[in-house]
């Protein structure tokens, strides 16, 4: 392969994850109008996992609660350090809630 072939695939490439990039983040903005669940009980060691949707409290003022979603569970059970979510940021147990099935 030469290096022009490359930068062809290359910009192939690159627009589909454009693409790819531009239709994640919209589901992401449509999905953070999402309401919290009102049936729900609080996070525990067990609920993290990866892929699991994670639910943190906080007040109205400061825009309501919000969720994330486990990356890499870290701590099972940590107050303050038990996962890390798809946005790079730690998260812990404190505050964490689930939507109980």
């Amino acid at each position: 392969m030469t290096p022009n072939e490359y930068l062809k695939i290359k910009a192939k490439q690159d627009k589909i994850i454009k693409l790819a990039s531009r239709a994640i983040s919209s589901a992401r903005y449509e999905a953070d109008k999402c309401k919290p669940p009102t049936n729900r009980r609080p996070a525990c060691a067990g609920d993290i996992v990866t892929g699991a949707v994670i639910w943190h409290i906080r007040d109205a003022q400061s825009g309501g609660d919000y969720w994330n979603i486990v990356d890499e569970p870290l701590h099972y059970g940590d107050d303050f350090k038990a996962y890390v979510a798809d946005d790079g940021c730690r998260y812990g147990l404190f505050g964490a809630y689930v939507e109980a099935k």
